[in-house]
């Protein structure tokens, strides 16, 4: 005779950042507007590109930054050039 036997499992997943993104309004002078500005990990999320990709066009100054206590970058800028680069 032959038994069979269920085994189920659940598996719980808990994502915690320990420096969260930074969402700020600032003035972008490429843009000639007040816009915001994000933090690339917030904007990689929301683009789909990588932090790496953010931050490479961020020096070769491709898009606005400020850098205060953390970097942020020109949300528009990186919308403005993945629409005219598809990126």
């Amino acid at each position: 005779m032959t038994q069979k036997t269920e085994i189920t499992f659940e598996i719980e997943e808990t994502v915690v950042l320990k420096q969260g993104g930074k969402i700020v309004m600032g003035y972008c002078p490429r843009c000639n507007r007040d816009i915001e500005l994000v933090s690339p990990d917030v904007l990689a999320l929301a683009s789909g590109a990588s932090e790496r990709e953010i931050f490479r066009l961020v020096e070769r100054g491709m898009i606005h930054f400020e850098e205060t206590d953390r970097l942020v970058v020109c949300s528009n800028c990186y919308r403005l050039l993945s629409a005219d680069h598809d990126l």
